[in-house]
């Protein structure tokens, strides 16, 4: 059988291996799982954010070179979302199929190289079609590195684990914001966006030191590549004649993960609410990420070397943050920040919408309504990969995250147009407002916590 039937998309029991895998995996504490994996796939990823945001920082130098009319910024934002969206699908389906490591190194190839070919690129419709093209390859890598990450975590500490891992991928972000202030007047745009080939030089050092997941191998019915994967990691498992006997039909790990296998009923409800988690965050968090320095100088007249400042406030205080909310989301839980991140959120934007502020008062409140909605999007990402079992976990972390690329698609348009036809930024404000609040209202009743809790039983 090719394709997953309800009845397979709707098994939650965890086999006596897989279960035997998680507690070796619980129990490692070996350089290559508890350092090197986390810093490796963290590292490689914050490229993955760089060239994300990247287009955010050049947008002032690229309206001016080219003479950019709003819309066509707005549409060169949104060409690498659009291509996010479509590869966090499919890509996230073909790691299911074929593995974790195969899909996230080809991934990253694709999303680096496209990054040394926007730098040549001679005008905005190239640049806005090497985007798209990109955009597939990171929509990718972020779903399957999540997974891959969530897998090798110990139960007790995953929260702190992956926050290693997270923080590095997240950091890019702060990364293109500082290197922009300094890269862009010395060097030109090119220089910024051109950065994001260096995880070409990591891969080989990703093939040669990590393995494929042990739990994707367990729960595929590869039994025998297990003792060698674990074994890669520095662990050990004895397998029985059970282990390697063929499973039953209905328990094989089949060829192809559909979509609709989210949808079956024991998943439905989750599924849903995560997809609306994702986008009601991502439509506030992008669309402030990466119109801020725009607005700054468009709307508000700000001098760009000024906003380019302002905007990378954000960043920053993020990075000093999420170590802190990383080392006790394991024991305070994840709901608490989600929930609290968002409703700061939307009171700093409606803040926005509904009054007149001195530049020092707005930048404070637009960031903290990014550092709210940034808050969520952390928790988002364990939380997430938590809530799916293991044989659903990379095609609905690519599911879900598809929804965050779907809002970053649409928010750049909106806020192009109505900087087009002149309205007022409160609209922009209510707008993201309005998002932040229900994302809050969305963790606050419908979520439960997955903090210390095993994967094999969430």
């Amino acid at each position: 059988m090719d394709s997953l039937t309800a009845a397979q998309a709707d098994r939650t029991a965890a086999s006596p291996l897989e279960l035997r895998v998680g507690d070796t995996l619980d129990n490692l504490r070996t350089f290559r799982v508890g350092i090197l994996a986390p810093l490796l796939m963290g590292f490689i990823m914050l490229f993955d954010s760089w060239d994300s945001i990247a287009i955010a920082y050049v947008m002032p130098s690229l309206s001016r070179e080219w003479g950019l009319h709003p819309a066509m910024m707005g549409a060169l934002i949104s060409s690498g979302y659009i291509g996010q969206f479509m590869g966090a699908i499919a890509l996230g389906s073909l790691a299911e199929r074929f593995g974790r490591m195969p899909v996230f190194v080809a991934s990253v190839a694709v999303m680096a190289t496209l990054a040394l070919a926007c730098t040549v690129a001679p005008g905005p419709e190239a640049l806005l079609a090497i985007r798209f093209v990109q955009g597939l390859a990171i929509g990718g890598a972020l779903p399957v590195s999540i997974t891959y990450i969530n897998e090798l975590a110990p139960t007790m500490t995953r929260g702190r684990y992956f926050m290693i891992f997270q923080w590095l991928c997240m950091s890019g972000y702060a990364a293109a914001s500082l290197s922009s202030t300094v890269v862009i007047p010395m060097l030109g745009w090119r220089w910024l966006i051109g950065l994001g080939g260096i995880p070409l030089l990591l891969l080989p050092v990703v093939m040669l030191m990590l393995p494929e997941s042990p739990r994707w191998l367990a729960r595929t019915g590869r039994a025998a590549q297990v003792p060698g994967a674990l074994a890669k990691l520095g662990g050990r498992i004895d397998l029985t004649d059970a282990d390697l006997r063929p499973a039953a039909p209905s328990l094989q790990g089949p060829a192809r993960i559909p979509i609709s296998a989210l949808f079956a009923p024991r998943q439905r409800a989750s599924t849903v609410i995560l997809m609306s988690i994702w986008f009601t965050v991502a439509f506030t968090n992008f669309g402030l990420t990466t119109w801020a320095p725009s607005i700054f100088v468009t709307v508000y007249n700000i001098p760009l070397a000024d906003a380019l400042r302002y905007a990378a406030a954000t960043p920053i205080l993020f990075l000093i943050a999420t170590p802190f909310i990383g080392a006790t989301m394991d024991r305070v839980g994840r709901r608490p920040y989600a929930i609290g991140g968002c409703i700061a959120a939307g009171m700093a934007l409606l803040s926005l919408a509904l009054f007149r502020f001195d530049t020092g008062a707005l930048v404070a409140l637009v960031v903290i309504g990014t550092l709210g909605s940034a808050l969520s999007s952390f928790i988002q990402w364990p939380y997430t990969a938590e809530s799916f079992p293991t044989h659903l976990r990379a095609v609905g972390m690519g599911v879900s995250s598809s929804m965050a690329r779907a809002a970053s698609m649409l928010t750049p348009l909106f806020v192009g147009v109505i900087l087009s036809t002149g309205a007022a930024i409160s609209l922009v404000y209510s707008a993201f407002a309005a998002f932040a609040f229900g994302a809050a209202l969305l963790w606050i009743f419908a979520t439960t916590e997955t903090a210390r809790r095993k994967l094999e039983t969430i």
